[in-house]
């Protein structure tokens, strides 16, 4: 039972550094928001959170951030989620051999 329990927690511990892994990654290569999100976007939705009139620069870079950290995230769990169905549909071709 000790083992078995050991052995969950190590998959549980892999799978999150594999997740860090990849959200590291994706991150790293969407790069700088700046460059991939468009302005009027930006401009639009910093009303929306903000109010009309009450958005300035420090407004506008929140948003950036905020549009950069959801967008990884998304792709992160996406990518995540493959690459664990592949991980468990290569280790049961393994067995099967």
């Amino acid at each position: 039972m000790i083992k078995s329990t050991r052995n969950r927690w190590a998959m549980r511990l892999l799978n999150v550094f594999l997740f860090l892994a990849i959200f590291v990654a994706v991150g790293r290569t969407l790069g700088d928001p700046y460059y991939w999100v468009n302005d009027a976007l930006a401009d639009k939705l910093a009303n929306l959170l903000y109010g009309y009139g009450k958005v300035g620069a420090e407004e506008i870079d929140d948003v950036y951030f905020y549009i950069d950290v959801v967008s990884v995230i998304a792709i992160t769990v996406v990518l995540h989620l493959i690459v664990v169905k592949l991980i468990i549909r290569l280790r049961n071709s393994a067995r099967q051999r």
